[in-house]
């Protein structure tokens, strides 16, 4: 039986953080997709980073999806994902 909390299950894949941390910086905590991935691949990272972990994201509302008024798809971190940002931040603050 595995005593592992499902949030360092999430935070230990590779995309998790990236995600959070790229989303984060984003006004309104959103991007065009398209720029999402351009911006993963600006910090070394790939789309395929966070493709492991949308799935799981999606499942505990960390992230949504939704269409602009331009309709491109635009991810963006749900009021989940924002306390979950701020609660890790947090403790980098404290460490």
């Amino acid at each position: 039986m595995s005593t592992e909390s499902t949030f360092f299950r999430l935070f230990r894949r590779r995309g998790f953080s990236e995600t959070l941390e790229i989303l984060a910086d984003f006004p309104n905590k959103e991007a065009v997709q398209s720029i999402f991935f351009k911006r993963l691949s600006d910090v070394n990272s790939y789309p395929n980073t966070y493709f492991r972990v949308k799935d799981d994201l999606i499942r505990h509302d960390i992230v949504a999806y939704k269409l602009n008024k331009e309709n491109d798809k635009v991810i963006y971190l749900t009021e989940k994902g924002i306390e979950i940002w701020n609660r890790i931040q947090e403790i980098e603050g404290i460490l």
